[in-house]
């Protein structure tokens, strides 16, 4: 045990004995025994400790009444409120349009597939699967 430990000690426990850790509550009384400047740490933390129960302790009021009045007497101040319709709107397209480029994808796909008309060879067909869906082992195709 040290005066910089000791000092720690009675910045977060404070002066009385009792509440100090177990573990370091024997070492620090012995290096309060014999050492001077550890018996001035400890008289500055009693002084503190005096101050601080000499406070009283006010008890928190809590009146509803009185804090809905106080907060009803001023109106709210409306310069930084946009309307509800323009923020709506701004948020609307962003999310439509990943839909809306997805279904005109997909529209694409389908008539370059409906008018290039595949045929009915296998290696033609075979080079269109990989573009369009991945049809798995399937050998037999609708087309």
């Amino acid at each position: 045990m040290n005066a910089k430990r000791l000092e720690q000690i009675l910045a977060a426990y404070g002066a009385k004995s009792e509440r100090w850790p177990e573990a370091e509550r024997p070492d620090a009384l012995a290096l309060l025994a014999h050492d001077a400047p550890a018996q001035q740490l400890l008289r500055d933390a009693r002084r503190l400790d005096g101050l601080l129960d000499s406070l009283q302790a006010l008890e928190p009021t809590f009146d509803a009444a009185s804090l809905a009045a106080r907060l009803s007497e001023r109106p709210q101040e409306m310069t930084n409120v946009r309307s509800l319709a323009a923020s709506r709107a701004r948020w609307r397209i962003p999310f439509i349009m990943p839909n809306l480029i997805g279904l005109a994808a997909a529209a694409v796909a389908g008539f370059w597939i409906g008018w290039t008309n595949p045929g009915t060879e296998n290696t033609q067909v075979a080079e269109l699967v990989p573009y369009v869906a991945d049809m798995g082992d399937e050998e037999s195709l609708p087309w």
